[in-house]
């Protein structure tokens, strides 16, 4: 039987998940990183993404924010900007404050209010993968 591992997912508000869990799917700039029990420690940045979590049997998504995720033998912690269960998505304002950022992208923008119009982009996109992948995951 696989042995469990503990997982917690704090933001600056609250610990959004602290428990165990029998694996997670990470995506960071370098690709996608399964993480089980025994994982050799690392430590990864991640940014406006989808996270896995199978707890007790069930896949369950969230979208998380800018952050890092910290692997060891004590268990892998996220410190996030950010973070969503899938369910607690609201897809219509994901979509309107995706098309609002689209927008302003067309627009002339100071370097920081692109940056901004940026970060807003990949945080809608990222909430809004994260809601489709409650109704398509069959991990």
């Amino acid at each position: 039987m696989q042995k469990n591992v503990k997982l917690s997912i704090l933001t600056p508000e609250k610990v959004f998940f602290d428990g165990e869990v029998s694996q997670i799917i990470a995506e960071t700039p370098e690709g996608a990183m399964g993480i089980m029990t025994g994982h050799m420690p690392s430590v990864a940045v991640v940014s406006d993404s989808l996270l896995n979590v199978e707890e007790n049997g069930v896949w369950r998504s969230a979208a998380i924010g800018q952050g890092i995720m910290d692997v060891s033998p004590a268990g892998i912690e996220f410190f996030v900007d950010t973070a969503e269960w899938a369910e607690d998505i609201d897809v219509l304002r994901s979509q309107k404050a995706l098309q609002r950022a689209e927008e302003r992208l067309r627009g002339s923008l100071s370097h920081n209010d692109y940056l901004r119009t940026r970060t807003a982009i990949a945080r809608a996109t990222a909430r809004l993968k994260t809601a489709q992948s409650r109704k398509t995951m069959r991990i």
